[in-house]
């Protein structure tokens, strides 16, 4: 990968990031798939997006049954 792909999908996942957080800062806690439909968007950057944040503290990922649940911390 070129470094002109990297940053794409560097700032990619960097606003999918931003989305899931204003997402769960107005709705509260809520799936991995109700993210995912309220995004339109892959599962890839939903995924690296959640990493991201998670990676910096700011969230908590539980597992409910069949479900993950996704809460801002």
């Amino acid at each position: 990968m070129d470094k002109n792909n990297e940053v794409m999908v560097s700032e990619s996942i960097g606003h999918v990031a931003g989305e899931v957080w204003r997402l769960l800062d107005q709705g509260g806690p809520q799936t991995l798939s109700q993210l995912k439909k309220r995004l339109n968007g892959g599962s890839d950057l939903l995924e690296f997006a959640v990493g991201w944040l998670a990676r910096e503290d700011k969230l908590e990922i539980l597992k409910e049954k069949k479900n993950t649940l996704v809460r801002l911390k």
